[in-house]
């Protein structure tokens, strides 16, 4: 099928090439005559390939420019603005003094909006320490690597739980999410397993998690029980940490701001370029 669509695609352009190919000898033999057709012909394809190298090269500089632009707009992301040597400027890209911190008094429903506003590593750190103030030893397998579907092996009692963390602010878990949870419980040869999540799951995901064994922790129930079990000291350090972690190397990230968007950039650009947008959480 694809032999025969390929065939039909080189017959299409050999029937256009060979129709412009006989406008432009007719065209030559109607401005020339008999007498002038050879020599207007070689000035028509002179002309056409002036006009076809024209465009090449002008591509060629677009394209060159529309990478200079893009390099130019994401260095401009990171690196500082440097002071006129004419008259003092303002850097325009500086770290933010961090504002003083102001301890919150929490409750279920504090701890839950903070979950909104931290970043993935930090839910991961709270998972884990919810689990651990539950009397779980926890080993984290997730963090900026690829985990195989599992972010931690939490183990109580000697029979271990695979622990996946899904800090999705505005999606909802699908049953793909499930199946390779479950595929996770498989490859380590553990029964039990949870997915913690901040907006739940759908139903067929629901429904097959129920069917295989698997819970699924919504940040409602996390806030429930991390206000039983957690000091607020320890929420304090959990959910209002000023430390953010590089979500490509796990290098501690500096908060950047500026006449952009602020944003959470990893202290050792330009070798790694990770970023993590501004949430609210600083």
């Amino acid at each position: 099928m694809s032999r025969r669509r390929r065939n039909k695609e080189a017959d299409l352009f050999e029937f256009v090439g060979k129709m412009v190919l006989f406008g432009v000898v007719m065209l030559a033999l109607v401005i020339g005559g008999i007498g002038g057709f050879a020599k207007v012909l070689s000035s028509i394809f002179v002309l056409i390939f002036w006009v076809l190298g024209a465009v090449l090269v002008g591509g060629l500089g677009y394209l060159v420019y529309r990478l200079y632009r893009a390099k130019a707009m994401e260095d401009a992301h990171f690196n500082e603005a440097v002071s006129s040597p004419i008259r003092n400027v303002t850097p325009s890209y500086r770290a933010a003094a961090v504002p003083p911190r102001v301890e919150p008094v929490w409750n279920q429903r504090r701890i839950e909006e903070a979950l909104g506003e931290i970043d993935w590593y930090q839910f991961e750190k709270f998972c884990a320490a919810l689990l651990r103030s539950e009397g779980f030893s926890v080993e984290r397998k997730g963090g900026a690597q690829p985990d195989g579907g599992v972010d931690l092996i939490a183990t109580k009692n000697g029979e271990p739980m695979l622990v996946q963390c899904k800090h999705w602010k505005t999606w909802v878990v699908q049953e793909k999410v499930i199946r390779e949870l479950l595929g996770s419980m498989t490859h380590y040869q553990v029964k039990r397993g949870s997915l913690y999540v901040l907006k739940g799951a759908t139903r067929p995901a629901e429904a097959f998690a129920t069917h295989h064994g698997i819970d699924i922790v919504t940040g409602q129930t996390l806030s429930s029980r991390a206000s039983d079990r957690l000091a607020d000291s320890e929420l304090t350090s959990l959910l209002s940490s000023r430390e953010h972690h590089c979500p490509k190397c796990e290098s501690p990230m500096v908060w950047r701001t500026g006449d952009f968007t602020p944003f959470w950039g990893c202290s050792t650009y330009p070798r790694c370029r990770g970023m993590l947008k501004h949430s609210g959480a600083r």
